[in-house]
């Protein structure tokens, strides 16, 4: 939703890249934080996280009441708190992946992780697709209490969690780059990070060119029509794709095929012209999205000692988060040059090329956690 109104009060894609830098750039401290993250209870955690970011959305809707008195320190609000909310929240991602392997067995996280994936994944995806239709009905600061609620409500279900962590205190020096170092010499973990960065990358340039194909083809309507086709795709790809695909083969193998169906998916859109058959594809290639959902977690929490899972998912995110903020500046540039059919067949090709970097690491390749 930020994305669209920033494109219609600037007309300029490279503000929309602009603003998803600042969305994605806090993560480059990500690793900084691991070791806190480990050492302190991590509902209480999330508590805390989700407070701050509600009074972060709360500067973005004052920025946005500024807009006709004084346009250029409207956007600058905007920004600002965006940075910030980016900034406080960067974290939270992090201590939910800490979290849940301490309350879940290992052998029902891919279980979990679809649980999850629709939880924080799909509804932010549904929010941002009904967003597209409602933004022809109300402005945009309804849209935003609608989030103030969200984060509200996120607050009331974390206090509920009914669970005593046990902290180990440890007179250890503090090592902000033990987690990098755990994903350097753990070569699955290495992979997954790699690919994750690259991945990451290209995600951006879709972030931005989805605005762009929204804005050829028609309006916002659309915009949420083609989120919508992504949203739908991976929540049934979390949750009926995944299972279907999790009783037939490894977690390993099916990580490594959705990645590159995915991809080709997306790709073949370049094809068609028609808009009912570019949101068809945009779904069934999104279905596979969904089965990476999935699939990459429980690897990475499996393969992380209990007692690391913060610090590691810290450096995790710091490598692999911050290509989209330089993605985001790189194709709101290129997209004033570099059409979006000739864009999703470079996806495509990229993306497959990460399937094959997955598929390279034999045990990744066959990796199970059942």
């Amino acid at each position: 939703m930020l994305s669209w109104y920033i494109l219609e009060t600037t007309n300029s894609a490279w503000y929309v890249g602009v603003l998803n830098f600042l969305i994605f750039i806090p993560n480059t401290f990500s690793f900084i934080f691991g070791k806190k993250i480990d050492s302190h209870p991590k509902k209480n955690l999330l508590v805390i996280l989700e407070w701050a970011q509600l009074l972060a959305v709360l500067g973005i809707i004052l920025g946005m009441s500024l807009r006709e008195i004084h346009a250029s320190l409207s956007l600058t609000i905007i920004l600002t708190c965006v940075f910030l909310a980016s900034m406080v929240g960067l974290n939270t991602y992090t201590v939910q992946d800490a979290l849940v392997p301490k309350l879940i067995p290992t052998k029902d996280l891919a279980k979990a992780e679809m649980y999850m994936s629709v939880a924080y994944n799909g509804t932010d995806y549904v929010f941002t697709a009904v967003s597209g239709f409602l933004l022809s009905v109300i402005s945009y600061i309804p849209l935003l209490f609608i989030d103030i609620v969200t984060f509200l409500s996120s607050i009331l279900f974390f206090r509920r969690i009914e669970f005593q962590e046990i902290i180990e205190q440890t007179n250890e020096r503090t090592d902000f780059l033990s987690g990098l170092r755990f994903i350097w010499h753990n070569k699955v973990v290495l992979a997954i990070t790699l690919g994750g960065a690259i991945a990451n990358f290209l995600f951006a340039g879709l972030n931005v060119y989805q605005l762009l194909i929204a804005r050829e083809v028609g309006d916002s309507t659309f915009y949420g029509l083609l989120v919508s086709a992504s949203a739908i795709g991976t929540l049934v790809g979390t949750t009926l794709g995944a299972n279907l695909v999790l009783q037939r083969l490894s977690v390993g193998k099916a990580f490594w095929l959705a990645t590159a169906l995915f991809g080709t998916g997306i790709g073949f859109t370049a094809l068609f012209r028609n808009s009912f058959s570019l949101l068809l594809i945009w779904f069934l290639s999104c279905l596979f999205l969904g089965v990476t959902h999935v699939t990459q977690k429980p690897i990475l929490q499996t393969e992380i000692p209990d007692e690391h899972l913060g610090e590691v998912f810290s450096a995790f995110y710091t490598v692999t988060i911050p290509t989209l903020a330089l993605g985001s500046l790189i194709f709101g540039f290129l997209a004033n040059f570099l059409s979006w059919r000739l864009f999703v067949v470079l996806f495509a090709f990229s993306f497959i090329l990460v399937s094959l970097l997955y598929f390279s690491n034999k045990k990744l390749r066959q990796y199970d956690i059942s």
